[in-house]
């Protein structure tokens, strides 16, 4: 989601009206973006949207481990997957 005026407060915004600010994200279904000094410096979202975006990231991590997994079974044992290892153990 891109910055907008919507979206953007400041550290002042969050000192004086963090409960309003809560309320708001959660509502928007979208991150806020805290500036300070016209600089962004963090991003408030609701839990349920930071637990979507670790599930996909904790994903993204376990199916680059299981391409390096198949990768090594291939050069261990010349076979072209995991798969084909499987058919040629008999599992």
């Amino acid at each position: 989601m891109i910055p907008t005026t919507d979206n953007v407060k400041t550290i002042t915004d969050m000192r004086e009206n963090a409960l309003l600010l809560l309320r708001q994200v959660e509502k928007s279904k979208g991150p806020l973006y805290i500036f300070h000094r016209s600089q962004p410096k963090a991003v408030l979202l609701a839990i349920d949207q930071y637990k979507k975006l670790s599930d996909l990231l904790e994903d993204y991590l376990d199916s680059l481990k299981v391409q390096g997994y198949e990768k090594s079974v291939k050069k261990k044992w010349g076979g072209d997957s995991l798969s084909d290892l499987k058919k040629e153990l008999g599992l």
